[in-house]
């Protein structure tokens, strides 16, 4: 399985409803792309095109077997596939390959829907002369194509040649213009011409027998457009009036001026009036009002837009239709080229084009074959001797029923289960025993072996778990990691992007051919249960490949059965505690509306960022210099508009007051209770596939986000409380990521830093300023404190003067003077993001890959982006995968010694348990020695304990 696999589902983008606007990624300019091998180059003169003879057809064929040819606009769709696939996919070779891979998905897709009996592919060829001759600023206004996409074009072109595609361009045309020219021949000789682009001057060619096939978003969406689909969309405007409609209403990404004023609706209604710009301007004198002066002034503006949109049909390119064939291509030169490439998955689509049968049995062939269904005691025989030969088992929880009323049963546990010799369901007391024996003894594969865990292990505690055949309660401490695979933290290890890893959507990227359709008899969840199967195979080669399967069998694997008891055990809440602060904070929030609505003089809905924006500058007249307005036309009042504005305005202050008040009520004070579960725990999610950085996540309820600086934050933790006898105990790591940050650049003064001194900060505000440690003032060690943890977000001299509230200009002598005490940071950071534009990943201490495309973005704030997210992975990616290790590693640590402490809760750098008073000494022994063992660095890693009653005192 090859890296197109992973992004093959890409190409494709939600529906658009029929006739509506929609968003097209402006093409570049092709100015550069003039490949030196064309095979349909004529070579001609543009000035003299119009006295050229278009080539010659032979006779036209019966209408009753018009034969249909595809002429695809290949500039429009490499770059819609190239903003469509993520800058990640390479060939072999290094190349890039998204652009190609998209396009070539896109074309199989082509062919598949509407089986043309020849396809051709034109393209711009050189600077457009012969518009640029009309209009000389026709898209000057447009950046240089990217050069990751242009690199890709003589790849693509070549492609084509090896499927026997005629590729087709001319120098000085458009690909628009070869495109009109042969759907004009083409229709003459008798042939049903469909011309495949996303550019909608396009639809003026329209006619019984020429059809737009209108790209919206990838070929999966696509309009047919006629003429009447045509005159529908634009109100009127017929496919010969589209150039009139244009020279109205001009086109900003071709740089065509139309009239200033004038756009599509009013552009239309003109020409419905009228009958045609002619007419229009004919009749200039009777339009009213400020349109009518600009039409009249722009008459000559009018007509020349008209004529620049207008798809010339005569280009003097040399083809003849009649041998426009296809498929007709040899299969083993398309396998070579294919494989060139890396597109290895692809491959058997693109060669199941070559035959009707073969094509047919392609759109038949199955990702996999589905066993037979099998029940009762046939069932479970057959999968117990494919878990006990070693066979990996496919399992997959059924969605279970809805509860319709209160006194309704709960619903049984419904498991489905599939191995070679067949696949069924499990329900009830049998799923359970399934489930039991499979995690504890069998290789098991799923698309969420968590889930499995707890569906035999609740969440609650005061659930009892399931029993294996021994009568001993199932824990997942008695799985061994080795067996298990899971398919979602497999696909977020390749891609950490998604957020979200259903096996359908995994075994649609990484999977050849179609998935079965679920039925009645076989649900989606069997279907998955199979898959799961099917997947582990690929995706441990494309771990392997990807250089992290290290991540998966010794981190995030391990991890899972960690995670599943520690939401078991959850924590313990005192909703009397939360009820009344609830209370008190809401006679609070009152108190905050009051002062708002004195200071402004009426009530209003505070909660309401219109009404709000009113209050603020409107009544009370506070500077408006700098801000944005909303696409409803007020001013924001977003937290950093209102933060930069509370420095100096009380009344702001007091919203950011009743805003952070009334946040802690609603999402926690007021929350928290209704998740208390029937031991008096809550028990959150921890999630391992949804941050793109590897960091566990927090959710039903979000523990991580309850804030740990602001006294509302800290009372909200008081309600956390631990067990009678025992304490809560939280162990984080000091300042982890510098110290990394110190350990990947090997900068010798960094790393002395850390090792002389015992304030970091100081030192490092030392060496920025120039002084001794003993003369480092507050105010220094505070600068130098942000830019240490700036350097490492790659924060630049805008950020850091406007967190500390200094002059650019001051920020940035900061930076400089940071960078010069230690020369090797920079240097680390270039090379990181050096390498990271090469890759288009930056990468962990352990292989955890985060993909950066915006690092290849011509826009520049989006490239920023990637640059600041390349520098900061390598610290921020190897502390939650060190953190990862430390948990695994104090949980084998506190089940070999015997403590009964338990593991409750992760927040980033720091670990949080329940533990006995008894086990107090000995555990901040064990997890203090464990989390700074679990990894040596250059400089030491420092993990600090503290304790208390409740989670706020700990801390």
């Amino acid at each position: 399985m090859t890296t197109e696999n992973m992004a093959e589902k890409n190409v494709a983008a939600a529906s658009v409803p029929e006739g509506t606007e929609f968003a097209v990624p402006a093409p570049e300019s092709a100015e550069a792309d003039a490949a030196p091998d064309a095979v349909m180059d004529a070579a001609a003169d543009p000035a003299a095109a119009e006295a050229a003879a278009p080539a010659p057809e032979s006779a036209a064929p019966d209408a009753s077997e018009r034969r249909v040819i595809a002429v695809i606009d290949g500039n429009s769709l490499m770059h819609r596939a190239f903003h469509a696939i993520p800058p990640t996919m390479t060939a072999p070779d290094g190349r890039p390959t998204n652009a190609i891979f998209g396009f070539v998905s896109m074309f199989v897709k082509l062919v598949e829907s509407f089986r043309p009996n020849g396809v051709i592919c034109a393209f711009d060829k050189g600077k457009p002369r012969v518009r640029m001759e009309m209009l000389p600023q026709y898209k000057a206004q447009r950046p240089p194509m990217d050069p990751v996409l242009h690199e890709q074009f003589p790849m693509v072109k070549n492609l084509l040649r090896s499927m026997d595609v005629p590729v087709a361009e001319l120098e000085g045309w458009e690909g628009d213009d070869i495109l009109g020219t042969l759907a004009r021949r083409g229709e003459a000789a008798g042939y049903d011409m469909y011309l495949v682009t996303g550019d909608r001057d396009m639809y003026q060619l329209v006619t019984e027998h020429v059809n737009v096939v209108s790209t919206r978003k990838g070929v999966s969406d696509v309009n047919i457009m006629t003429p009447e689909s045509v005159d529908d969309l634009y109100h009127g405007i017929t496919p010969e009036l589209v150039p009139d409609f244009y020279g109205l209403k001009g086109d900003t990404s071709d740089n065509i001026p139309g009239v200033p004023g004038i756009g599509p609706k009013k552009a239309s209604a003109l020409i419905c009036q009228y009958g045609n710009l002619d007419e229009v301007i004919a009749h200039a004198d009777e339009i009213k009002g400020k349109m009518g002066e600009n039409l009249r002034a722009h008459i000559d503006d009018a007509l020349l837009s008209r004529k620049v949109a207008t798809i010339r049909t005569d280009a003097p390119i040399e083809l003849d239709l009649s041998a426009a064939k296809f498929p007709t291509f040899d299969v083993e030169t398309v396998r070579a080229a294919m494989g060139e490439l890396g597109f290895t998955g692809m491959t058997s689509r693109v060669l199941a084009l070559a035959t009707a049968e073969a094509d047919a049995a392609a759109a038949a062939k199955p990702a996999f074959e589905l066993p037979k269904v099998l029940s009762g005691s046939t069932l479970e025989e057959a999968l117990r001797d494919a878990g006990e030969a070693g066979e990996r088992v496919g399992l997959a929880l059924d969605e279970a029923p809805a509860q319709t009323t209160l006194f309704d049963p709960a619903p049984e546990l419904v498991v489905w289960a599939s191995c070679e010799a067949g696949m069924g369901k499990l329900e009830g007391n049998a799923a359970s025993a399934l489930l039991v024996r499979a995690l504890e003894g069998w290789r098991v594969a799923s698309g969420d072996v968590k889930a499995l865990m707890h569906a035999v292990y609740p969440s609650d505690s005061s659930v009892a778990p399931a029993v294996d055949e021994d009568g001993r309660s199932f824990d997942p401490a008695l799985c061994n990691p080795a067996n298990l695979f899971d398919t979602g933290v497999a696909a977020y290890l390749l891609d950490s992007s998604k957020g979200s890893y259903p096996v359908a959507e995994v075994a649609e990227r990484y999977l050849e051919g179609e998935l079965p359709e679920a039925t009645d008899a076989v649900p989606a969840s069997a279907i998955a249960a199979t898959a799961s199967r099917a997947l582990v195979p690929v995706l441990r080669e494309a771990l392997e490949r990807d250089g992290s399967a290290q991540l998966m069998d010794q981190m995030e694997i391990p991890l899972v059965g960690v995670l599943a008891r520690m939401e078991r055990m959850g924590l313990a809440v005192d909703p009397e505690v939360l009820a009344a602060q609830s209370h008190e904070l809401g006679a609070d929030i009152e108190e905050s509306r009051q002062k708002i609505f004195a200071a402004a003089g009426r009530e209003f809905n505070v909660d309401s960022p219109m009404q709000l924006s009113g209050v603020l500058f409107d009544d009370l007249g506070l500077p408006t210099a700098g801000l944005k307005k909303t696409q409803r036309g007020y001013y924001s009042t977003n937290a950093k508009v209102l933060e930069d504005l509370a420095r100096t305005n009380d009344v702001v202050a007091e919203v950011l007051a009743y805003r952070e008040k009334a946040k802690i009520k609603s999402t926690y004070l007021d929350a928290l209770p209704e998740l208390i579960a029937g031991d008096g725990r809550i028990h959150t999610s921890l999630n391992q596939t949804v941050t793109a950085t590897g960091r566990l996540s927090s959710s039903n309820p979000n523990l991580q986000n309850i804030p740990t600086r602001s006294e509302l934050g800290h009372r909200v933790r008081t309600a956390f409380k631990v067990a009678p006898g025992s304490v809560f105990l939280a162990c984080d790591y000091s300042q982890i990521e510098l110290r990394l940050l110190a350990h990947l650049s090997g900068d010798e003064h960094l790393i002395a830093a850390f090792c002389e001194g015992e304030d970091f900060h100081a030192e490092t505000a030392a060496r920025v300023f120039g002084v001794p440690v003993s003369e480092v003032t507050p105010v220094m060690r505070s600068r130098a404190k942000a830019v240490n943890f700036g350097i490492v977000y790659g924060q630049q001299a805008y950020g850091l003067s406007t967190s500390l509230g200094i002059s650019r200009a001051e920020a940035q002598e900061m930076i400089d003077r940071y960078f010069a005490a230690y020369p090797g940071v920079r240097r680390y950071l270039d090379e990181t993001v050096a390498l990271a534009k090469r890759n288009v990943w930056a990468s962990t201490m352990y292989g955890r890959k985060r993909h950066v495309p915006d690092i290849l973005a011509r826009n520049a704030n989006l490239r920023n982006f990637g640059e600041r997210t390349a520098m900061n992975h390598p610290m921020q990616g190897t502390a939650a995968d060190i953190i990862k290790l430390a948990m695994v590693a104090v949980d084998a640590r506190m089940r070999e010694e015997g403590m009964t402490s338990k593991l409750v809760l992760q927040i980033h750098d720091e670990l949080d348990f329940e533990v006995p008073e008894t086990e107090l000494e000995a555990m901040s022994a064990l997890v203090k020695e464990t989390m700074e063992g679990v990894v040596t660095l250059s400089v030491p890693l420092v993990a600090e304990v503290s304790y208390g009653a409740d989670w706020a005192a700990a801390k």
